[in-house]
C-alpha cells in the first residue's frame, strides 16, 4: 500500500452529518436507547424464559468436559489474532495486540463497528499512513471479512443441504432467487478484485490475502462452535450441531444489529423446542456461550486498562 486512489471525500467530511446527528439530544437519546433498552429488554425476555426452565436445572445441565471450556477460552481470542495477521500484512507495521483487544471490545460491549472508529483514530494518531489509506484498509478489510462469511453460510448451508439438515422450499419462478442469495458474497468481493482501484487502495494480491486470512479465520471458529456443542452433549447428533453452528453464523451476519448473543440466546431456545431437542441443557450451553464472551472481554478489558497504567509516567 504504497499510494491511495482517489476515493472520494475524507471519513470526517463523509460522515459530518452524522456526527451531527449523534451529538444532538435526540441523537444522544436514540444512542442511550440502543445501548441500554435492547440489551435491558432481550435480557428481561431471556431471563423470564431461563426462569421458567429453572435455574438449579439449568446449573445441573451444564457442559462436564474441560475440553468444552478450553475451546470456550480459545475461540475468544480467534478474531483479534486474525485482525492483526490482516493489518500486518495491508500496513506492515502491525497494531499492537492490545489495541486489536480494545477493538474487539467496543463491538462487543457498544454497537457494530464501534470499535472500527476507535481503532482508525488510533491508527491515524499512531501509524505513518494516509488517512485515505487508513479509512479504506479498514473499510476494505471489513467488507472482504463479511464476504469471506457470507461465503461460509453458503458453504454450511450446502452441507446441511447434503446432510438432510436443512430444507428449502423451491417455489416456481424462484430459483433464480436462491442463486442470487448464494452467488451474492462472491459479487461483493468480485467489485474489490475487478473494480480494483475505482473501489480500493489495496492491491489484488492484498485482496486475496485479506479474504484468505478472514475466511480461515471464520473456519476455525466454526470448527470450534462445533467442538463446543459437541463436547457440550446437549444435542443429540452432529447434524443439530451443524444447525445450531449455521444459526449463530447467520445471526452474526445481521449488519448493525447489537447484542447478538443475547439474541442468539433468545433464537436459540425457541429453535431447541421447534427441533424437539432438550430445552434446558441448550439454554444452558446458550447462556455459557454469552456469558463467556462478556466475561472474558471484561477481564481483558481490566488487564489491558491496568497495563496501560503501569506503562504511564508517574
Amino acid at each position: 500500500m504504497t499510494s491511495a486512489p482517489d476515493l472520494g471525500p475524507p471519513l470526517g467530511q463523509q460522515s459530518g452529518w452524522l456526527a451531527g446527528l449523534a451529538a444532538s439530544r435526540a441523537g444522544k437519546a436514540a444512542i442511550q436507547l440502543l445501548r441500554w433498552g435492547i440489551p435491558a429488554a432481550l435480557l428481561l425476555i431471556i431471563g423470564r424464559r431461563l426462569t421458567e426452565l429453572g435455574w438449579a436445572r439449568i446449573w445441573t445441565a451444564r457442559p462436564g468436559a474441560i475440553g468444552f471450556y478450553v475451546l470456550l477460552v480459545a475461540q475468544f481470542f480467534v478474531q483479534p489474532f486474525g485482525d492483526y495477521f490482516v493489518y500486518r500484512n495491508l500496513w506492515r507495521d502491525a497494531p499492537p495486540m492490545a489495541v486489536i483487544l480494545k477493538k474487539r471490545l467496543m463491538n462487543t460491549f457498544m454497537l457494530d463497528y464501534s470499535g472500527e472508529a476507535f481503532f482508525y483514530f488510533w491508527a491515524q494518531r499512531n501509524l505513518a499512513l494516509p488517512p485515505g489509506m487508513l479509512v479504506h484498509g479498514i473499510k476494505d478489510s471489513n467488507l472482504l471479512s463479511g464476504g469471506a462469511g457470507l461465503v461460509m453460510v453458503w458453504i454450511l448451508g450446502l452441507v446441511l443441504l447434503a446432510t438432510g439438515g436443512l430444507h428449502l422450499p423451491v417455489l416456481p419462478g424462484q430459483r433464480w432467487l436462491y442463486v442470487l442469495v448464494g452467488v451474492a458474497p462472491l459479487i461483493l468481493c468480485a467489485v474489490l478484485v475487478l473494480g480494483h482501484r475505482k473501489f480500493t487502495a489495496l492491491s489484488r494480491r492484498q485482496i486475496a490475502a485479506t479474504f484468505g486470512i478472514h475466511f480461515a479465520r471464520a473456519c476455525i471458529v466454526l470448527g470450534i462452535e462445533f467442538g463446543l456443542w459437541q463436547l457440550s452433549g446437549a444435542l443429540p447428533t452432529a447434524v443439530a450441531c451443524l444447525q445450531f453452528v449455521a444459526l449463530r453464523l447467520v445471526i452474526t451476519r445481521l449488519p448493525l444489529v447489537p447484542n447478538k448473543d443475547l439474541i442468539f440466546v433468545g433464537v436459540g431456545i425457541a429453535a431447541a423446542g421447534l427441533a424437539k431437542a432438550a430445552v434446558t441443557p441448550v439454554a444452558t450451553v446458550l447462556v455459557i456461550l454469552a456469558a463467556a464472551d462478556l466475561v472474558l472481554a471484561a477481564s481483558v478489558a481490566g488487564l489491558t486498562a491496568m497495563l496501560d497504567l503501569r506503562r504511564k509516567p508517574a
